[in-house]
């Protein structure tokens, strides 16, 4: 039973995480997600050691600050959710949903990019992104030099984003689909009888 259940779940992170990561990718330079620390995904974060002498957490914080890429990603993030319900079996119940996005609302992300920058941008390089960002202001910023190392260190490692952003997703989906089952149990022993015409579903 728990593997039938987790089927669906893990297809519609993945859904979810892929088409949230290509908006992330599609828009702006360096671009990363939201908000204030406790542990990482404990999987995916152990294989990311952080640099030699990695950007401090107080130095992230500021950047995400500064380019306001914190609440930019979770924006995209949660709205992945809209674009791929269809995914979800036709029983999983609206409260579902709504739940789903409130906990990606107020999930502290802080940890996830922190071990992202850390692994990837050193306390050098940022120092340089925050000055920059300092003396040239946020437009002129997207075409200074430190973008493009930014950008570079920040593309070396979009696929451990996915990574991190799948283990976010996988973990929350399947806590709030742990609360909804026993409905979403129900209406899936009704949905035969209701849509016949629906078989398989």
């Amino acid at each position: 039973m728990r593997r039938a259940v987790r089927h669906p779940l893990l297809v519609f992170a993945i859904a979810c995480c892929l088409h949230g990561v290509a908006l992330a990718q599609n828009q702006r330079p360096p671009t990363t997600p939201p908000a204030p620390v406790s542990p990482a995904p404990p999987q995916a974060s152990a294989s990311l050691p952080p640099l030699k002498d990695p950007a401090t957490v107080d130095q992230i914080r500021e950047y995400l600050r500064l380019s306001g890429d914190l609440d930019s990603y979770r924006t995209r993030w949660i709205a992945a959710v809209d674009k791929n319900r269809s995914i979800g079996a036709p029983y999983w119940p609206e409260s579902f949903w709504t739940d789903l996005k409130a906990e990606m609302g107020k999930t502290d992300l802080m940890p996830l990019f922190v071990t992202l920058y850390q692994h990837a941008v050193s306390r050098e390089l940022m120092q340089e992104v925050l000055d920059t960002y300092h003396r040239w202001g946020a437009v002129l910023f997207k075409i200074s030099p430190a973008t493009l190392r930014l950008g570079a260190a920040q593309a070396a490692v979009s696929d451990d984003q996915n990574k991190l952003t799948l283990a976010n997703t996988l973990e929350i989906t399947e806590r709030v689909y742990t609360i909804h089952k026993p409905e979403i149990m129900a209406a899936r022993a009704r949905y035969p009888a209701e849509h016949p015409d629906q078989v398989g579903k």
